[in-house]
């Protein structure tokens, strides 16, 4: 039987893994900690197809002025001048033209058009994770703000996306403060339970023969004619017939060590941060809800709320700095009614893998070796579908 390695055990290498078991493969997945261990476990778990961009558009530069000049902006940057960070800035920035922001979406819309029903298909792997249908519930400042957004979900509606924005009166909802002036209900869209649902996918996997390594920091390797080598920091050595990078944050690194730096994919560490916090339960919300003009969102997770957002782009193994939790909490303290705020739990930070052109990178880079990388902010919605793309093509080109 053909053996598989796949690197990383996040959303995107675990449902790689799960595809590439059910199509035959005899599938071994390693990472440097463990299930959900990097950018899957904190994430927020918004499936939004309505509502996910390139994170290129034209515009979104002034977001660096934020950077500098308020510390509660939703775009941090921290670290001094890198330039590795400042070169991937600067061709980050260049894509931030009406031109090659449509082609981003365009490339996109097939993964957002499949994405909810990508997940509804990992249950006949056996995958249990409960997925929650849901509206979305969006607070704005202002009839501009309203206008803007119904605006920015009309460009994947544009492109085949389904996208259903109804107005509402704020009031409605008792959790909002009267900050929010202005309501949005995104119909249709889903929610999960991220580290909750990534570790049924690998249970999944597990009973379908899928062996998972823990602690399996891959440090060198060789792609050769006949096979795969890999060694990790343990010193334990690995051979594969292919192997399939979907290590995130660190797939460059790896992509570097395997092929090159002809091969990687240019990417930045986009950290993002959260925390779970518990709300009164007549403020409690029953659906996920999305403030866009400071991108802080809440989650009902676990009798409470998740609380997301930030970008900062750091090193991805650079611990967690408490003044962007802060800094969420001032936001949700502003906008937000009944969350207790002063004992907070889960505080995590994770790095998203961005892309420096918007895409990700899903494909053969030899006979033997793939990358499924670059998701930015989405890997948890893409990842069902990231997982069966990759296992065609390692059909397609694994002789």
């Amino acid at each position: 039987m053909t053996h598989i390695a796949v690197v990383g055990a996040g959303m995107v290498g675990l449902a790689s893994a799960l595809n590439l078991a059910d199509a035959g493969y005899d599938v071994t997945v390693l990472d440097r900690k463990g299930v959900a261990a990097g950018a899957s476990w904190g994430n927020a778990g918004f499936i939004c197809p309505s509502m996910t961009f390139p994170l290129s558009a034209p515009g979104e530069w002034k977001n660096g002025f934020d950077a500098v000049t308020n510390k509660d902006a939703p775009l941090a940057l921290p670290q001094p001048f890198n330039p590795k960070l400042w070169k991937f800035l600067t061709t980050f920035t260049l894509q931030m033209t009406e031109k090659k922001f449509k082609r981003a979406v365009d490339e996109l819309a097939p993964d957002l058009k499949d994405s909810i029903a990508s997940f509804e298909r990992l249950k006949d792997f056996g995958v249990e994770g409960k997925f929650n249908h849901s509206d979305f519930t969006v607070g704005l400042g202002s009839e501009a703000e309203l206008h803007h957004f119904i605006e920015e979900t009309g460009i994947n509606r544009d492109a085949g996306v389904p996208s259903v924005v109804e107005t509402f009166d704020p009031r409605e909802k008792p959790y909002f403060t009267d900050l929010v002036t202005h309501g949005a209900i995104v119909k249709d869209q889903a929610y999960i339970d991220p580290p909750a649902f990534v570790q049924s996918i690998a249970d999944a996997a597990q009973k379908l023969g899928v062996k998972i390594v823990t602690d399996a920091e891959i440090v060198t390797g060789h792609v050769g004619a006949d096979a795969v080598g890999l060694v990790d920091a343990q010193g334990r050595s690995y051979s594969f017939d292919g192997v399939v990078i979907a290590a995130g944050a660190w797939s460059d690194e790896l992509l570097r060590k395997l092929h090159g730096k002809s091969a990687t994919i240019g990417m930045a560490a986009g950290r993002g941060y959260s925390f779970t916090a518990q709300v009164d339960p007549e403020y409690l919300p029953t659906t996920p809800v999305y403030l866009p003009t400071t991108r802080v969102v809440f989650t009902p997770y676990r009798g409470g709320v998740r609380v997301g957002g930030t970008m900062e782009f750091l090193d991805p193994d650079a611990p967690l700095r408490p003044e962007r939790i802060e800094s969420m909490k001032r936001v949700a303290s502003k906008y937000m009614k009944g969350i207790d705020l002063e004992n907070t739990t889960d505080h995590w930070v994770g790095p998203r893998p961005v892309s420096p052109t918007g895409p990700p990178k899903i494909e053969a880079l030899s006979p033997r070796s793939f990358v499924a990388a670059g998701h930015g902010m989405w890997g948890i919605a893409h990842g069902p579908r990231a997982g069966e793309q990759i296992a065609q093509i390692v059909k397609r080109t694994l002789k």
